[in-house]
């Protein structure tokens, strides 16, 4: 299974509030480690309320990639109520990140 890919509609800002918390993995087909990630992910959001996440494929958002800084994947960018929270890249620590994201619904969601 994979997560799901970021639609083309509606625009990015809607489904920014169509959830307290939500997660972009920006993508490649040739990104090993971003398959790895995205497993993890799927795995750990499957028991979460509150959150969604999006595989954005680099290949398919080019101008998305450049409006957002993303050069370079793996990236990920967690929002929460609409606004940027977190955003890790290349080398990172997915076990903290997903710590700090579980605290943001914790919050969210008293």
């Amino acid at each position: 299974m994979e997560l799901p890919p970021l639609p083309m509609e509606p625009p990015l800002e809607q489904l920014l509030q169509a959830q307290p918390v939500v997660l972009l993995q920006f993508t490649s087909p040739h990104c090993a480690p971003c398959t790895a990630i995205q497993q993890r992910i799927l795995a750990w959001s499957q028991q979460k309320s509150g959150f969604q996440a999006y595989a954005v494929p680099i290949e398919d958002f080019p101008v998305l990639c450049g409006r957002l800084g993303v050069f370079t994947v793996p990236t990920l960018l967690v929002y929460v109520e609409g606004r940027l929270a977190l955003r890790e890249s290349g080398y990172f620590s997915l076990d903290d990140l997903l710590r700090r994201v579980e605290r943001y619904l914790s919050l969210c969601t008293e």
